[in-house]
């Protein structure tokens, strides 16, 4: 058995030989039959595949077959797919393609009685009237026929006598290259399940192309591990270039496997479906108005969720991050609200803003720290209260301005200190009244400039002290007292 023809006389040594005479038994084996033909074929396969690691790359390849006699070479054959995934493998395919196709375009149909014709041999041709067929030939195939009587048969009146044979065979030239007829590939019809497989202690088993193992139930000699199939694509919502989504089938999982071009050796997973041992997320027909995106954590407890809930007046949409989750908004973004909000934070929130903020509340606020409270402005503040402002501090309050401070109150202003209060001014101080200007103090008023002061106390003395004393009036001056002492 061979693969590849070769210039040989491997049949026999001798020939065969060709004897069209149909009367009475030769004196040796022979052909008495010979009937050759030419058939209309295709001098030209072309073949396309597809592989998915170069999608854009058509895998175009063509043959030509050897040999062509009495046919124009434009007699193509397209076929798709071409059953190859590299070049390397289709050129040596689609010439024994093309051969085979050609099986039968120059063949002859011999009937003889030489047992020396066997498929695969080959043999010289003599003495056919015809010389161009006492060439070399090959068989391809053989049919026999023999009877042999008992000894009472040929006793009989109207029996046969001896022992006959005859044979049939097709035959093709010899020295030529020889190819039988493609056989179709076998094809899978409808799709089957399986489970998806992986190493033990694995739970998610794929390779860079997000492929996945497979074990099929009628298969009797997989293990249920990594060896149990090929790498089987997975089919997925979407899929670009960098984009779309990605779901990896989880070792236990079942899945629905079809076949491209219903050609088993391209298995790919087009669905998954819920059994016995993998339930759906929640309890059916009891929640058959959810719509749900859940996941599982990989070796560990959890999961992350994206849930619709279409019950009428249980209308939700429900997000769970088993852990973090962050939100990438390039442009703007857009939040309303019909109703209430509620927003909780267990430990720390950072807000950060690179322009502008607006903040705009239809009725009241109420803002509660536990601890302390930091605010820092870069330029400018500006606060307005359309009625009232209460403030209200436990302990301390310090206020420290670096240049101006101005107060303006429109109507009344009040200051009311507990215990003690200090003012001090670094240069120049200015108090203009309208009208009246009280100051009370309920023991001892001090008012003190350099070596000079004055102290008014409650019981009413009042000592002004100082170097010098001018009394200026441009009217009358009066001194009252009991005892009036001018020093």
């Amino acid at each position: 058995i061979k693969d590849e023809q070769e210039d040989s006389q491997e049949a026999f040594p001798d020939t065969v030989l060709y004897h069209a005479s149909g009367g009475g038994d030769q004196a040796e084996p022979c052909l008495r039959r010979f009937s050759y033909r030419e058939q209309v074929r295709s001098t030209r396969q072309v073949q396309r595949d597809y592989t998915f690691t170069h999608p854009a790359y058509r895998l175009e390849q063509v043959g030509l077959p050897d040999h062509i006699q009495h046919l124009a070479n434009d007699y193509e054959r397209f076929d798709y797919p071409g059953r190859y995934k590299r070049e390397a493998v289709a050129k040596p395919l689609i010439h024994t393609r093309a051969m085979g196709l050609r099986h039968d375009a120059r063949l002859a149909e011999v009937e003889g009685d030489d047992v020396r014709l066997q498929p695969g041999l080959s043999f010289s041709l003599t003495e056919h009237p015809r010389e161009t067929f006492n060439v070399h030939w090959r068989v391809i195939r053989v049919s026999h026929t023999g009877t042999q009587f008992a000894s009472l048969q040929e006793e009989a009146a109207d029996a046969q006598q001896g022992t006959h044979y005859s044979q049939t065979a097709v035959v093709v030239p010899g020295l030529t290259e020889w190819r039988p007829e493609p056989l179709p590939k076998p094809h899978v019809d409808g799709p089957h399940m399986a489970t998806v497989v992986g190493p033990p202690g694995e739970e998610i088993y794929c390779d860079q192309w997000g492929r996945v193992k497979v074990s099929f139930p009628w298969d009797r000699e997989s293990r249920d591990n990594e060896f149990s199939s090929c790498w089987v694509r997975v089919s997925q919502g979407w899929a670009g270039g960098s984009w779309g989504s990605m779901a990896i089938p989880r070792i236990g999982q079942d899945v629905i496997i079809q076949y491209v071009n219903a050609d088993p050796d391209q298995p790919m997973i087009t669905g998954r479906t819920y059994c016995g041992n993998q339930l759906p997320p929640y309890d059916l027909p009891e929640h058959k108005t959810r719509m749900t995106i859940k996941s599982q954590t990989h070796k560990g407890d959890g999961f992350n969720e994206l849930r619709f809930e279409d019950e009428l007046g249980r209308q939700e949409v429900f997000i769970h991050a088993e852990r973090d989750q962050n939100n990438v908004v390039k442009h703007d973004e857009t939040t309303r609200v019909g109703n209430d909000r509620s927003e909780r934070v267990e430990h720390n929130e950072t807000l950060s803003i690179g322009d502008h903020r607006s903040e705009d509340v239809g009725k009241n606020e109420t803002i509660r720290i536990g601890e302390n409270r930091s605010v820092t402005i870069g330029a400018n503040k500006t606060e307005t209260v359309i009625l009232a402002k209460t403030e209200t501090i436990g302990l301390a309050k310090a206020l420290t301005i670096g240049a101006g401070y101005q107060t303006s109150v429109g109507a009344a202003m009040n200051t009311s200190v507990g215990l003690s209060q200090s003012e001090q001014v670094g240069i120049n101080k200015s108090v203009v009244v309208g009208k009246h200007f009280h100051v009370t103090a309920g023991d001892e008023f001090t008012l003190t400039v350099g070596k000079s002061s004055l102290v008014m106390k409650s019981d009413g003395s009042v000592l002004i002290n100082g170097s010098t004393l001018d009394l200026s009036a441009t009217g009358p001056v009066q001194i009252n007292g009991k005892d009036v002492d001018i020093n």
